[in-house]
């Protein structure tokens, strides 16, 4: 699909706009964190286990556990016990882990709640059921895990910093790195203002997240370095542009056919990857967006930051491509295409003009070289080399 190549749409002349979006939605976020907080669940505050016994086996074959633990859950839920984890161990024990209560008084109402539910539920098949007592247990993410989880995660950012500042530039390591942190600061702000359950699942979904995102924008970065290659004469905005334009429609593909199976998880897909669904639809969004409105721009910015402190940095227009401006034999061609009506020409335009640009420099450095060897033979009484 050859849609975007052809606009003319000015993303990098926008920069100031996209940065604000980002702005925006990353202090509603983080002001909803600081005020509300993260909903935490059991595997990060820990909880309460509770365990059942029937008196006759419960699963009688391989797929019933699958619809006890479904029946359970339901059960749960009309309690307000959503975020419970449920086990069915052996073929008539059922294990529950719930959160933390605030007394001994509650925690006796609510095992005897939850024991009457499971014997009107499964007392037919199962027959009397048996509490086999309430024990405290930490959470499964414990404060070591965390910090290795951490670590992990800033040894993860070095490497990649260390990659792509080998295969392309630092400014493009730093401008994936501030990509990654922009959506994962999004993602959290999100899940804080939904006030979703997060449990061990958050950390699968923002690994892949992150993922998703480098990839992204990785691919970009390949395709400003190729431009950069064929048009070195070029303005880095102008290249970054097209650049984008040239890949939009992969990103937009992959992300969307990416979003349609996850949006199908989260409909249907039940309670228990629900959350985790969701946090795939907002970071494979975040992603997409980060890698062309946040990674791109910041290259630019940074260029241009450079190029003022070095007093290079001119008032060099976009030059639309006119009868001036463009001569030699891709004149007839270009006008062809012809610049919209606002006198900006398309990312394809602005290659071939500045790819023109190049060639014609070229030709005039190969004529200034021809004459000072005219010049400097009849200097010294030479007879100049006839051309044929």
């Amino acid at each position: 699909m050859d849609f975007f190549h052809k606009r003319d749409w000015d993303i990098i002349g926008r920069s100031w706009l996209w940065f604000a979006i980002s702005g925006i939605i990353i202090l509603i976020g983080m002001g909803t964190w600081a005020a509300r907080g993260l909903n935490w669940g059991i595997d990060f505050t820990g909880g309460t286990l509770v365990r059942y016994q029937f008196e006759r086996p419960i699963v009688r074959e391989s797929g019933d556990a699958i619809a006890v633990t479904a029946q359970t859950r339901s059960l749960l839920e009309d309690m307000g016990l959503e975020g419970s984890q449920i086990q069915v161990a052996g073929d008539n024990e059922i294990y529950i882990r719930v959160a933390q209560v605030a007394t001994d008084a509650e925690a006796v109402q609510q095992d005897q709640a939850i024991e009457a539910a499971l014997a009107e539920q499964f007392g037919d098949v199962g027959g009397a059921i048996f509490s086999l007592g309430r024990e405290t247990v930490g959470p499964v993410i414990g404060e070591m895990l965390r910090r290795s989880a951490i670590q992990a995660l800033a040894l993860g950012i070095v490497l990649i910093m260390i990659y792509i500042t080998v295969r392309y530039e630092f400014r493009f390591a730093v401008a994936a790195i501030v990509a990654l942190l922009h959506d994962t600061v999004i993602l959290v702000g999100f899940m804080a203002i939904l006030q979703t359950e997060l449990n061990t699942w958050f950390v699968a979904a923002l690994l892949t997240v992150l993922g998703y995102s480098i990839n992204d924008s990785v691919v970009i970065f390949d395709r400003i370095r190729e431009n950069r290659q064929i048009h070195r004469r070029a303005e880095i905005n102008e290249v970054v542009n097209a650049s984008l334009l040239q890949t939009m429609a992969r990103s937009i593909n992959t992300a969307l056919t990416t979003l349609f199976t996850l949006t199908a998880l989260y409909l249907l897909g039940g309670v228990t990857i629900a959350g985790f669904a969701l946090a795939l639809i907002i970071g494979v969004a975040t992603g997409v967006y980060s890698s062309i409105f946040v990674a791109s721009p910041f290259i630019c910015s940074w260029y241009h930051v450079e190029e003022t402190r070095r007093g290079e940095r001119t008032a060099r227009a976009r030059r639309p491509i006119t009868t001036e401006a463009a001569e030699g034999p891709d004149l007839a061609a270009l006008e062809a295409e012809g610049a919209n009506s606002e006198g900006r020409p398309s990312a394809r335009e602005t290659m071939k003009e500045a790819e023109r640009i190049a060639q014609e420099e070229k030709r005039r450095a190969r004529r200034e070289r021809r004459k000072k060897r005219k010049e400097d033979d009849k200097r010294r009484g030479r007879e100049p080399k006839k051309r044929f």
